[in-house]
């Protein structure tokens, strides 16, 4: 976790909640991938004895297991995590608006009215994505304790495929997360920013519109609107590009990695490998591992862009803590 969002938890008393919240939904992703690989390694065994009955039989037991399994994480998801959720914009928010209403007219100069509005809302709902949003810091804990376990039964199951998978995964989760992604923060914090100018220049066209029409000022502040709206445009532009490459790179590894262990693992059929079956339930955990370093890549490129927002959270925070220094 990010040093500035661990420390806004603290502050704000909610760090024991989010790692209830963690704890609680952690376990899922591993035991679907545990319940879906035996799940296929039975059904291809049953089908090539053609024991309908017994197939019927596998088929409610798994699915009793399934229900149960996505019933509980449905639970956590719309009880606690929702409720998480909602109280750390709550508390964030009043943080934020006590500062304000406690600050001097020079530090509420510091920073420009549209600056403040969006530090109020914005990074307060991008510091929230950050923890619990779809794919960011929770998702990408999940994964990589899948990952890890994931990794341990295929290295049980068979070493060989394990460390084929490892050899194709490795490069391209480099390229993409060291090399295309490391941009995307800087063009996220630019667009930022000029979002902050574009909301500078709406308050005097709504409060002083008649002022600007009597000095002929129309152009010129449409000119400045469309410059920041065209600058928010081409640094969410460019950061796009740069998630689009790493998706690309992320399904090649995924197909170029099948490929070579179907073709491996065909031959090792009657040898290293019991039957077809126990080669598809491996593919099963490899497919986890794929999974998950996906879901790593893409909440990585996220937290990198929705931890600019924590850190501008945070300079409010410790604006407060200035103050009080000053008093005593």
């Amino acid at each position: 976790m990010n040093k500035n969002v661990f420390k806004i938890l603290k502050e704000l008393g909610l760090l024991k909640l989010f790692t209830l919240v963690l704890l609680l939904r952690l376990p899922f992703d591993f035991l679907n991938a545990v319940l879906s690989a035996n799940m296929i390694e039975s059904f291809i065994r049953i089908s090539e004895v053609k024991d309908s009955v017994n197939l019927l039989k596998t088929f409610g037991v798994f699915l009793f297991f399934t229900f149960i399994l996505f019933a509980y994480n449905a639970l956590i998801w719309s009880t606690i995590s929702i409720y998480a959720d909602m109280l750390f914009h709550k508390k964030l928010r009043n943080r934020i608006l006590d500062i304000m209403l406690s600050s001097t007219g020079r530090d509420m100069e510091k920073l420009s009215a549209g600056d403040w509005i969006t530090r109020l809302n914005n990074d307060v709902d991008r510091t929230s994505d950050y923890l619990v949003t779809p794919i960011n810091f929770m998702h990408v804990s999940i994964a990589a304790f899948n990952m890890f376990l994931s990794s341990l039964v295929l290295v049980f199951l068979n070493s060989s495929l394990y460390l084929l998978t490892i050899l194709v995964m490795i490069p391209f989760f480099i390229l993409s997360n060291v090399i295309i992604i490391r941009k995307i923060p800087l063009y996220r914090k630019k667009s930022q920013e000029a979002y902050a100018k574009y909301t500078n220049w709406m308050e005097p066209i709504i409060e002083s519109k008649e002022a600007i029409t009597v000095f002929d000022g129309q152009d010129a502040v449409m000119e400045k609107v469309e410059e920041a709206s065209r600058e928010i445009l081409r640094n969410n532009l460019k950061a796009h590009m740069l998630t689009a490459w790493s998706s690309f790179f992320n399904i090649f590894s995924g197909n170029l990695g099948y490929l070579l262990m179907f073709i491996m693992g065909n031959s090792m059929i009657g040898s290293e490998l019991k039957d077809f079956a126990e080669l598809m339930k491996i593919t099963q955990y490899r497919a986890e591992m794929l999974k998950s370093i996906n879901v790593m890549n893409v909440g990585f490129s996220n937290m990198r862009t929705n931890v600019i927002s924590a850190v501008r959270i945070e300079e409010i925070l410790n604006m407060e803590k200035e103050n009080w220094k000053k008093d005593f």
